[in-house]
């Protein structure tokens, strides 16, 4: 079991369960009630072949399973900025990393940074700050060609968003040269694709020697395996942000994931007469397995029914004459007490007692 799995305590009150258990008669097997738990205790002699089970201490855990599909997320179309001739393209699957070409245009490259601003203009040394400036000024600074951070809070009120960057002709020529590009003195829209994450290429939706004037050249998803999953309402509970589960892939090997997002809405889809409510479940996936996309898996989720719980075979229970359950319970000296005791959560082939039997002690299963 993972250590780290989300453990869900459900807690509740005593359902009334039908048991297919043998009805004793109390009375008839031992006698009568005593004083100290309500019912007579007799001496009685056990044979080596009576079958025994040991009262146990354990966590009730319910593994549920749920249908997923392992993919890399939505598929979106990379916007381009440049005209001309394609003369590289990178390979469907590949991942593009920050400081990658993406593709190159008339031998051109065009390459990721890290930012969250799109490049909206060209930027030369005289460029006015701002967030696309200050992104292209950090990624100076971590190649070597800059030392100085740009200045992104107020001096006076760090509340305040201020922009205060330092490019250079210099670091803009230093670069061009590079990557190989005309050191103009000027880093052209065209030539650079902020992005806040790395990304896959899912396809190439253009081919080399083609003329083209923007549009776009790939389409692209996330670089990280993800689990899509399409949970039914009824299980909403189930699942939560940061819970670790484990993915069972299509070849049979198991990996674990980490819940990045759970819907807030239900989606409602109608067909018919029929009716199907879910809420949207995004898995990150920690382990191996990228060679599969769009392929089925099984989602598995433990959810904990009961911690440490008192557990004996629901076999060894008794229906007692009077109303009830009791237990024979086999004492170190061989003889055998009849005890009532209170049922709690049903698991499986076990019952936890909430009262009357202790982890460790024998019963007798009939």
């Amino acid at each position: 079991m993972m250590n780290t799995k989300r453990r869900i305590v459900v807690t509740g009150c005593l359902s009334i369960v039908t048991l297919a258990v043998v009805a004793v008669i109390a009375f008839g097997l031992l006698g009568g009630f005593d004083s100290d738990n309500g019912l007579d205790q007799e001496q009685a002699a056990v044979t080596s072949s009576r079958n025994t089970a040991t009262v146990t201490k354990t966590d009730f855990v319910k593994e549920t399973e749920i249908d997923g599909t392992l993919g890399f997320g939505d598929v979106e179309s990379l916007p381009n900025l440049s005209s001309g001739i394609v003369t590289w393209l990178p390979e469907p699957g590949s991942v593009i990393g920050f400081g990658d070409v993406i593709y190159k245009i008339n031998d051109e490259p065009v390459i990721l940074l890290h930012g969250t601003m799109p490049m909206f203009r060209d930027i030369d040394e005289n460029t006015s700050s701002a967030l696309d400036i200050a992104q292209l000024q950090t990624y100076f600074v971590e190649l070597g060609f800059s030392d100085t951070y740009p200045v992104i809070r107020s001096t006076y009120d760090l509340s305040a968003v201020r922009y205060v960057t330092s490019i250079t002709l210099s670091q803009i020529e230093q670069w061009q040269e590079s990557v190989g590009v005309d050191t103009t003195g000027v880093v052209k829209k065209s030539q650079i694709v902020f992005r806040p994450e790395a990304f896959r290429v899912d396809a190439i939706t253009a081919r080399l020697g083609q003329s083209v004037n923007g549009g776009s050249l790939v389409n692209i998803t996330e670089a990280r395996r993800v689990v899509t999953v399409q949970l039914d309402t009824e299980l909403g509970g189930l699942i939560a942000m940061g819970d670790i589960v484990e993915v069972e892939l299509p070849d049979g090997k198991s990996v674990e994931g980490t819940v990045t997002h759970v819907a807030d809405l239900a989606t409602r889809i109608v067909q018919g007469q029929q009716q199907t409510t879910y809420l949207d479940v995004v898995i990150e996936l920690l382990g191996s397995g990228t060679s599969f996309d769009q392929s089925p898996v099984t989602v598995k989720v433990e959810e904990v029914l009961e911690q440490e719980a008192v557990a004996v075979p629901i076999a060894a229970l008794l229906a007692l004459a009077e109303g009830g359950y009791g237990l024979e319970v086999l004492d170190p000296d061989n003889t055998v007490r009849l005890v009532g005791v209170e049922l709690g959560t049903f698991h499986g082939n076990q019952v936890s007692i909430s009262r009357g039997v202790q982890p460790g002690q024998s019963v007798i299963i009939p």
